[in-house]
């Protein structure tokens, strides 16, 4: 058992290494990921939905007085819906344009944005409860984190891809397309979580 305990810790470390990897040199790795099967391009996209939304729900949760229970996560919902609303577009738009990028890839770029963007929001979370703990008075701050936990996490799936797109094809049809995706974005995103600001700022 001894022995198997090492072997195991430097698989962690290896996993660990090959997902900072990715965030860091998003373009080679979405090549990369797009010559696997399905399941390893979407794998990481996974890991950053569950920490996305972990996180997201966690910033709801705390307040200056402990833990409470928010049943609505506008935010959050507001991530998921540009998503499904933004990202198939973008594929249909590359075939049109007939941008020198497969869908695998623009699927493995979208799938390394979703976890750097989860691992983005788990990062700020101490920033979001040291906020809350100083700022018992505010109650605007304390509102802050469920908006803008996924709100950092969206706009940081959004820089992934745009990276992506413009590394791997230089022409002006894909510097445009990139941009839209972003745009679009938080355009949705901004569209389905205007409530969530009038909260905060009535």
């Amino acid at each position: 058992m001894g022995s198997a305990s090492p072997g195991a810790a430097v698989g962690r470390l290896d996993l660990i290494h090959s997902l900072l990897r990715a965030v860091d040199r998003p373009a080679r790795e979405a090549l990369d990921m797009a010559r696997r099967p399905l399941a390893a391009t979407l794998a990481p996209a996974l890991l950053g939905i569950f920490l996305v939304a972990a996180s997201s729900a966690t910033a709801g949760f705390v307040s200056s007085t402990g833990l409470r229970f928010v049943p609505k996560l506008d935010a959050l919902r507001a991530v998921f819906e540009a998503l499904l609303v933004v990202v198939p577009g973008t594929l249909v738009f590359a075939i049109y344009l007939r941008l020198r990028l497969t869908t695998r890839v623009l699927l493995a770029a979208t799938s390394i944005g979703l976890l750097a963007a989860g691992l983005v929001a788990t990062c700020v979370m101490p920033l979001m409860a040291f906020l809350v703990l100083v700022s018992r008075d505010a109650p605007l701050v304390l509102a802050l984190p469920a908006v803008f936990v996924p709100g950092l996490a969206l706009a940081t799936l959004a820089a992934l891809p745009v990276r992506v797109i413009t590394s791997l094809d230089s022409s002006r049809a894909a510097w445009w397309m990139s941009r839209a995706f972003a745009f679009f974005l938080g355009a949705v995103f901004l569209l389905r979580v205007h409530s969530s600001f009038l909260t905060l700022w009535l």
